[in-house]
């Protein structure tokens, strides 16, 4: 048994996302801060000369690994990681732009995630989205090839080579350390910051509830978090300094001790992205089951779409919404060195501002 409610009552409204669907879920207001990209020199090897991916394409039930030139497999990328709309040109550029610089560091840093399976990145959320930009509309296709144009080669950087550009949906007012939600050493760009803006988004609110017979069965589906024939309790035993659930308890004939995202995660795969959409939450428990009511979408390390769109429209720069979220880092060209020359970014008044979608990522 499942219902569920998402609060609307928020008059404004990263994804994923991010940070898988929320380009139908949550709408902002944008103004935008627009940048300004020289061309790159035409005489200087492109990109796609110097860096191709082995890209795990799913085709139906088939899976197919492709090699795909970076700055391709970016086009392809950026309009799944962020749904675009066509009201405002300027807004649409800018969020592809954003999006595009996130795809690209993102995928030079995590090249080779799937090395032993003889690829370097697969096509879903684990990794990035990606489908390819002959599958978007003609406006769409015209969008991203300029957005991915203008930040050719652009990465984020903490000066020893392009970041984990983690980012998700919406943080729900704060961001979290990777290693407060996965355990391990982190970078320090990677230690979760406020956001105040984000903290105002619609559908930051979510409720979920779930009967004991239905969450025992979802525990089951995998041995590490399997219960038995009965569900008692579930408990968040730790919390982290932004809020979200740490660890997690649940007890049954066997009791089990996981982290909040890998709970997360284990529901999310039978029931979908949407149903429940992060760890910062709240359980209460009753004789019919249990009733989960959070803030957020993603898993809330790195940028948060829906803080970066606010920020944008409040004026910041691309420069300044990278060095919010990732602290320490700068936005720097990568190799060749001539292959691009990073410019100020500057914001661009708008008289009419509009909102496109996010999406939940990761």
């Amino acid at each position: 048994v499942i219902s569920q409610t998402a609060s609307t009552n928020v008059p404004h409204s990263f994804r994923p996302l991010g940070l898988v669907v929320l380009a139908a879920v949550v709408i902002l207001s944008i103004r935008c801060a627009s940048r300004s990209i020289p061309a790159p020199d035409p005489a200087s090897p492109s990109q796609d000369e110097i860096v191709t991916l082995r890209v795990e394409v799913k085709n139906g039930a088939a899976r197919n690994v492709k090699a795909i030139p970076l700055e391709d497999y970016v086009r392809g990328t950026v309009p799944v990681e962020m749904p675009l709309t066509k009201s405002d040109d300027i807004v649409t550029n800018q969020l592809a732009q954003l999006q595009a610089i996130l795809s690209r560091t993102y995928a030079l840093a995590n090249r080779r995630r799937h090395a032993d399976e003889g690829f370097d990145l697969c096509s879903t959320t684990h990794c990035q989205v990606y489908a390819p930009i002959d599958r978007q509309p003609p406006w769409v296709h015209d969008v991203v090839l300029a957005a991915v144009t203008q930040t050719k080669g652009l990465v984020i950087t903490d000066g020893t080579g392009p970041i984990n550009a983690l980012f998700h949906a919406d943080c729900g007012g704060r961001t979290s350390s990777a290693t407060a939600v996965w355990g391990g050493a982190a970078p320090n760009y990677l230690s979760g910051v406020r956001d105040t803006f984000c903290v105002t988004a619609a559908y930051n609110d979510w409720e979920i509830t779930l009967s004991r017979d239905h969450l025992r069965r979802i525990l089951n589906t995998h041995s590490q978090t399997a219960v038995g024939n009965r569900l008692g309790q579930v408990t968040v035993t730790s919390r982290d300094s932004a809020g979200r659930a740490s660890m997690v308890l649940v007890r049954g004939e066997t009791s089990q001790t996981m982290r909040g995202e890998r709970f997360r995660r284990i529901i999310s795969e039978q029931l979908g992205a949407r149903a429940f959409r992060s760890t910062l939450f709240q359980v209460t428990a009753s004789e019919q089951g249990f009733r989960f009511v959070g803030q957020g979408f993603g898993h809330g390390v790195g940028l948060c779409q829906t803080g970066a769109i606010i920020r944008t429209r409040n004026g910041s720069t691309v420069d300044e919404i990278l060095a919010h979220y990732y602290p320490g880092t700068t936005l720097e060209p990568h190799t060749p060195p001539n292959s691009v020359t990073k410019a100020s970014l500057r914001p661009i008044p708008r008289p009419h501002p509009h909102s496109p979608g996010l999406r939940p990522n990761k």
